[in-house]
């Protein structure tokens, strides 16, 4: 999957999956990875966040840093920021394994820079301060 998708042949990656799927054979959370990763490129982000937000389970596995990763860069790169907000909030009222760190601020707040809001940009960063995330190079 993961090469078809490199190869930009995203539909042939999401075959594979479904195939996977189809014979019963177990999901892992590579391959959950690489689904939501071949849906991104190939801008079916919506079904990547039904995928990350319900689907995964039924699946076998757990969403990870990877995988939400995967996605707020995807709503970003969509120009969907305050939609990936959305999502980098939920992950913080939830908890768990994969807390909002450094690197997911980063992108929610380059996509509001990217779609000019300035202003939710700048609110971001210090909701990021006051959670005591501690800013690199990147947010300068």
């Amino acid at each position: 999957m993961d090469c078809c998708c490199r190869a930009r042949r995203r539909d042939l990656g999401l075959a594979f999956f479904d195939r996977l799927v189809r014979t019963g054979l177990k999901t892992n959370q590579i391959a959950a990875n690489n689904l939501l990763k071949c849906l991104c490129h190939a801008k079916r982000t919506d079904e990547a966040v039904s995928v990350l937000l319900h689907r995964i389970s039924d699946l076998g596995c757990a969403p990870n840093c990877i995988s939400y990763n995967t996605v707020l860069k995807s709503l970003c790169e969509d120009s969907r920021s305050q939609q990936a907000l959305d999502l980098l909030q939920m992950m913080a009222k939830e908890g768990g394994v994969c807390s909002p760190s450094l690197v997911k601020y980063n992108t929610v707040i380059h996509g509001f820079f990217k779609e000019g809001q300035v202003s939710k940009a700048c609110n971001l960063y210090h909701e990021m301060m006051q959670q005591g995330v501690v800013p690199d190079v990147v947010n300068w």
